[in-house]
């Protein structure tokens, strides 16, 4: 079983890397692909980072800084070094993935999701660890790498947005020990929680309150489902990224076990993109996912649904009886 020396050994043999993230990328996957290949460039690797997909980046985390991002592989992906970071599997690198997997002068996957498919030379997944941040912390020290002002802040978006602002399960002793050494070595809270959370457009509010008037509660009230259609998003003016954070609202409903939002993406409205969230500890909405195959974490998954809402929603409701 491969650990983070083993990461440490591959990229002290190649100088050429290329850092990538999952498509979609949320808070802890960009604060992985940020806080590892910046630091890694400052000391003399050639690095590429790349965030797969054709959806624009979350501006949520914009103020983190997008401007060395790219959205394609690069032209020489096969002779660099492929770290992939808070990855599932090569699919979920894109159209690109598999093939730059496949290609890649080696391969190394550094990641917390239990149903990781261990596509890479190096596969170091720990499902105990709160989020991916946290393994790249740890990957740092061992490189003994400096954790900058800069890179502290990256880091600790990843722990605060996968721990739910430290509301999951998964805010474990380690989280919060983590939290505290990435605060000391520059993170500065208030100014992490005012940018993730604060001074966000109208057009995010009006699609909440558009979202919230879907509300649906199922199963005797233990599943809250709220939709977002291609209409709510042209009629608030909001971005398809406004609707993070609609989820919370459903899962804060009394008696709710599992929160659900299903969302039109523009790109294809045939096919809906579901989160799910766990709100209570011993629902492991990882195992509805699987059934829609998807996948994620016991307290937050998703995935995606060639049909229309209802039978998204029965799938989701199926999945909740075999559980």
């Amino acid at each position: 079983m491969s650990d983070l020396p083993d990461v440490v050994a591959l990229l002290r043999a190649h100088e050429r890397v290329l850092v990538a993230c999952h498509e979609g990328a949320d808070g802890d996957a960009i604060g992985s692909l940020l806080g590892l290949g910046r630091p890694l460039r400052d000391a003399g690797w050639d690095v590429v980072l790349w965030a797969p997909g054709s959806a624009a980046l979350a501006e949520d985390y914009a103020w983190l800084g997008y401007d060395d991002v790219v959205r394609e592989a690069p032209a020489d992906a096969e002779r660099r070094l492929l770290v992939a970071v808070d990855c599932g599997s090569a699919e979920r690198l894109g159209e690109q993935g598999p093939a730059v997997v496949a290609a890649a002068a080696a391969s190394a996957n550094v990641d917390h999701h239990a149903d990781n498919t261990r596509f890479a030379d190096v596969d170091v997944v720990d499902a105990d660890s709160p989020c991916t941040t946290i393994l790249v912390a740890r990957l740092l020290r061992l490189l003994q790498l400096p954790i900058t002002p800069a890179v502290a802040t990256a880091l600790y978006v990843g722990i605060v947005t996968d721990t739910g602002r430290f509301m999951y399960a998964n805010a474990t002793p380690e989280a919060h020990t983590e939290a505290a050494a990435l605060i000391a070595a520059g993170a500065v809270p208030d100014d992490v929680f005012r940018a993730l959370y604060e001074g966000k457009p109208a057009a995010r509010v009006r699609l909440l309150a558009r979202a919230l008037d879907s509300l649906d509660l199922r199963c005797n009230g233990r599943l809250a489902v709220a939709h977002v259609t291609v209409r709510d998003l042209d009629d608030t003016g909001a971005a398809e990224a406004d609707s993070d954070g609609v989820i919370d609202h459903l899962r804060a409903i009394a008696g709710v076990e599992v929160a659900a939002l299903i969302r039109e993406p523009r790109a294809d409205r045939d096919v809906l993109k579901c989160s799910l969230r766990s709100a209570r500890p011993g629902i492991d909405v990882q195992r509805i996912a699987r059934v829609g195959g998807g996948g994620g974490h016991t307290m937050a998954a998703g995935f995606a649904h060639d049909g229309d809402l209802a039978s998204a929603i029965a799938l989701i409701e199926r999945a909740m009886a075999d559980a």
